[in-house]
């Protein structure tokens, strides 16, 4: 996704202070998500992680405390894929399934998950936020998901950390959520009702009024 999907999102946390974004266009590798964030996370910040983002952002706050102050994850999960004891993924299966339609069928393919972000209640057109011509990148990105797991970090992680999910994701499951909940140190979690993967987009003001309450509400213990 392009920058630009979190536009409205910026706009509304403005007053915290100056928002930049990590963007993955360009990516050679698995390990390049782990390089660029930490390239681009040089300074004490609220970080906060969308998606895969959420992967990063984990691996962040865990190497580098001192330099992350809250932690927000989006649609976040600790482990995209299932494995034994752990079932809030995707079976490795369906991730190698969509890695060869994407290279048979790339324009179906993106426009099929850019309509599983969304509920069938929430009205938003994605399309222009997408990089459609980066089919190997998009294939990194698949095989990052393949073989991230931050499960093990999560007790480690003393950083305050917020934890929004749509109740109706169709990608990163709800349970993903509860699941780092419930083994983080110190996790809230917020779930929005009739919502999919994108909520800073379908319920911004809500999203940034979640953000604003958590960074205030730990500002003023």
């Amino acid at each position: 996704m392009k920058g630009e999907i979190f536009a409205s999102l910026a706009r509304s946390l403005r007053h915290l202070g100056d928002v930049s974004f990590i963007e993955w266009g360009g990516i050679e590798s698995i390990s390049s998500f782990r390089e660029r964030a930490k390239q681009a996370l040089h300074a004490r910040s609220v970080l906060i992680g969308w998606s895969l983002g959420s992967l990063v952002a984990l691996e962040m706050a865990h190497e580098n405390p001192e330099l992350v102050s809250y932690l927000v994850l989006i649609g976040g999960t600790s482990r995209f894929v299932t494995a034994a004891g752990y079932d809030a993924g995707w079976h490795p299966r369906i991730v190698e399934r969509m890695k060869k339609q994407l290279q048979r069928h790339p324009g179906e393919t993106i426009h099929a998950f850019l309509a599983s972000l969304l509920t069938e209640e929430e009205n938003a057109d994605l399309s222009d936020y997408f990089h459609r011509d980066r089919t190997k990148e998009l294939l990194i990105g698949l095989d990052y998901l393949l073989t991230a797991d931050a499960r093990s970090l999560l007790p480690k992680i003393h950083v305050p950390m917020l934890l929004i999910h749509g109740e109706r994701d169709a990608i990163c499951p709800p349970d993903a959520s509860r699941y780092i909940a419930a083994r983080a140190r110190a996790a809230t979690l917020a779930l929005l009702s009739n919502t999919g993967h994108v909520p800073f987009v379908t319920k911004t003001d809500e999203c940034a009024q979640l953000i604003q309450w958590f960074v205030g509400e730990k500002d003023d213990r």
